[in-house]
């Protein structure tokens, strides 16, 4: 009994390129609505940094909740059903926010079950790759493709937003997701990677190497996002509009889905470590730039190291992190956990810049960068 790791042909593979990179949009969905929704919250809820934080933190924290729920039935029920069944709640539940924007409890707790919603959807779709034959490969594509979904989604929420406030993000929210369930369902369940040993979903192996390795995982994602949920507040005190904030970092970031596969080159040329290193001091550095830039010009400039280092070096840590198992169980739950370092950036950030405001975040994200260094070394000695 064996689990079969190659493709019935070209046409499944694609398909399931095509679904992955609809479930990881889903997550740049968040990421895009994140730093445009937080600024609005503070307009127009008028609620302080930290609670706004946590608002548009919430779906992220859902996501890696669902970390917890890839065990058991979750990795033997049928593909066609998990996508109808939550995809079909993270719809629903985008479009109930669109009209209790106004009651923050609510909100909290609908974003929470759209996080945990995308969280499975990811982590399932993370398993299939994993079980490729390339899954380096794959992992760098879907997310390139993410990215570059999410770069016109950046400009859709400012959009909406500008014309409709909160009501009018969580609307395209829930468009946005409706599109992204039927791709999922481009990958059919009789096309999917056949799993026939009952033990593939047995007990994790849990040890040093992989306890570090996802750590640093989360903590790059979170301390890298640091300044990205402050991004629209930063563009927005230099007097960029929301559209004009919108279209430049809408650009940057379709730019920047290059770099995811760029991190898939380099990983495969110069293995996972020095890429990985590399990512954590052009990122230190590129935030740093941003967050103490005195014009729109030099922000602009600067966002190009900090963002495109969160890309390249993201499909590089799902890669790592796949590999830590042979059955993708530890993609699965580690998919969403990284995912949650979004979640833990913004709750972060607002806590950071409630006390000790928007500079603080540049050293922040210096001395997370080095506590990654010091895992990547731990986990690569272990």
């Amino acid at each position: 009994m064996c689990i079969t790791k190659t493709q019935s042909g070209l046409r499944s593979y694609y398909k399931l390129a095509i679904a992955g990179s609809a479930a990881y949009a889903m997550s740049t969905l968040f990421s895009a609505m994140k730093p445009i929704l937080l600024t609005r919250f503070l307009e127009q809820a008028e609620v302080v940094e930290s609670l706004a934080g946590l608002t548009v933190a919430m779906p992220f924290v859902g996501i890696a909740s669902a970390a917890i729920c890839m065990r058991g039935y979750l990795l033997r029920a049928p593909y066609k059903g998990i996508v109808l069944v939550f995809g079909s709640l993270l719809i629903g539940l985008e479009l109930a926010s669109s009209l209790v924007h106004d009651n923050l409890l609510v909100v909290l707790l609908a974003q929470y079950l759209c996080g945990i919603s995308v969280g499975i959807l990811m982590g399932t779709a993370s398993r299939y790759i994993a079980m490729t034959n390339n899954p380096g490969q794959l992992f760098g594509f879907v997310d390139m493709m993410a990215v570059f979904l999410m770069s016109f989604m950046v400009y859709g929420v400012g959009v909406s937003v500008e014309f409709n406030g909160l009501t009018g993000g969580y609307l395209f929210a829930g468009i946005v997701s409706a599109i992204f369930t039927v791709m999922m369902l481009a990958y059919r369940s009789d096309s999917q990677v056949l799993v026939e040993d009952d033990n593939s979903t047995g007990e994790f192996i849990v040890g040093v190497r992989q306890l570090t390795t996802v750590l640093m995982s989360v903590l790059f994602v979170t301390c890298s996002g640091l300044g990205f949920a402050f991004m629209f507040s930063l563009a927005r005190s230099l007097n960029m509009s929301y559209d004009t904030a919108g279209t430049n970092i809408g650009i940057l970031l379709f730019l920047s889905a290059f770099a995811c596969m760029a991190g898939g080159w380099a990983s495969a040329k110069f293995g996972p470590v020095r890429p990985i290193a590399a990512a954590c001091v052009t990122c230190a550095l590129g935030w740093c730039a941003a967050i103490y830039a005195p014009n729109t010009e030099l922000f602009l400039l600067a966002l190009v190291p900090a963002v495109f280092s969160l890309q390249f070096n993201f499909p590089i840590l799902l890669a790592l992190c796949g590999s830590l198992d042979e059955y993708g169980r530890w993609a699965s739950v580690a998919t969403p956990l990284i995912t949650s370092g979004f979640a833990w950036a913004a709750i972060l950030a607002g806590q950071i810049v409630e006390f000790w405001g928007i500079s603080a975040l540049a050293p922040a994200t210096a001395i997370g960068m080095s506590g990654c260094l010091l895992l990547l070394w731990v986990s690569r000695k272990t």
